[in-house]
C-alpha cells in the first residue's frame, strides 16, 4: 500500500482519483491530510473542517468481482472497519447510521464516501473516503456535530491517529484479501455485523420521507444493495433507498 500525506487539499477524494487516473496505477493507495479545504460528503453536501483539528483519509481499492448492485457491501466493510478502530480508542455509544456516517451517542463524529467507477456490470474501482471530527470544538449550525475530543476531554496527537488507521488496514487479512472477491459466508458475516451496529435496529425512532412526511418506525434490515426495511407502527415493512429517507435524531 502507498502512502501519500498532503499538507493541504480541497478532497482527498478527488486528489486520489486524478492521481490514479494520470498514473494508471491499480495499486492501493491511501491518502490523508489534516487540512482538507472543501471535502465532500453525501448529496453534494460540503465537510467542514477546521484546519490542523481533523483527519481526512481516501484509499482507492480494486476489486474484483464485486458487481455495482453489491457496491454496498464495500460501505459496509468500511464502515465496520471505522468502528472497531474507534472502539480501540474506547470511544464510547458508537453506532453506524445508515447510510454513512459513525456516531458517537446521538452526534456524528465521521462521515463515510464511497465513489466507484464502473466496468460494465461490475466495480472497476473504489475511492471510500472518511473524514474524522478529532479536535475541533465549534461546529457552528451543525448541532448534531462532535469530536473525539468533545467526547474524552483528550486532546488526540493526529500523527499517532493515522498511523493507527495505517496499521489496523495493514494487519487486517480481510482487508487485504477481501476485495478480490466475497464469498456468500463473508457476505453473510459483514452484512450480520453491520446490524450488530446499526443505529436504530429494532428501536423505534423519527423518520422523514422525501415528500417530506414524518413517522415512527423500526429498521428491519439493510441488505447488499443499501436498501433499508423499515417497520411502521402499523405493523408495514417499507423499504427506501438513498436520499428517500432520512433518520430525525
Amino acid at each position: 500500500m502507498k502512502i501519500i500525506k498532503l499538507d493541504a487539499i480541497n478532497s482527498t477524494n478527488e486528489f486520489l482519483k486524478e492521481f490514479i487516473q494520470v498514473n494508471s496505477s491499480k495499486n492501493t493507495h491511501l491518502v490523508y491530510t489534516f487540512n482538507q479545504t472543501k471535502g465532500k460528503g453525501q448529496r453534494g453536501k460540503v465537510w467542514v473542517s477546521e484546519s490542523g483539528k481533523n483527519l481526512a483519509i481516501s484509499t482507492c481499492l480494486f476489486p474484483e468481482k464485486i458487481k455495482i448492485k453489491e457496491q454496498f457491501i464495500l460501505n459496509m466493510f468500511f464502515s465496520l472497519f471505522i468502528i472497531n478502530t474507534l472502539k480501540s480508542l474506547k470511544i464510547p455509544d458508537l453506532k453506524i447510521k445508515w447510510p454513512n456516517d459513525i456516531l458517537s451517542g446521538n452526534k456524528k463524529i465521521c462521515g463515510i464516501l464511497c465513489e466507484i467507477k464502473i466496468k460494465g456490470e461490475y466495480i472497476e474501482n473504489l475511492i471510500v473516503g472518511f473524514g474524522i471530527n478529532v479536535n475541533q470544538l465549534n461546529f457552528k449550525n451543525l448541532p448534531n456535530a462532535s469530536s473525539l475530543k468533545l467526547i474524552k476531554n483528550i486532546s488526540y496527537d493526529l500523527d499517532n491517529l493515522i498511523n493507527l488507521f495505517i496499521k489496523n488496514l495493514k494487519n487486517n487479512n480481510y482487508f487485504l484479501n477481501s476485495f478480490k472477491s466475497f464469498s456468500k459466508l463473508d457476505i453473510e458475516n459483514l452484512i450480520d455485523n453491520y446490524h450488530k451496529n446499526l443505529y436504530g435496529i429494532n428501536q423505534l425512532k423519527s423518520y422523514v420521507d422525501s415528500n417530506g412526511s414524518s413517522f415512527n418506525g423500526m429498521i428491519v434490515s439493510v441488505n447488499k444493495s443499501g436498501i433499508i426495511n423499515i417497520e411502521k407502527e402499523d405493523g408495514s415493512i417499507n423499504t427506501y433507498n438513498f436520499q428517500e429517507i432520512q433518520t430525525i435524531i
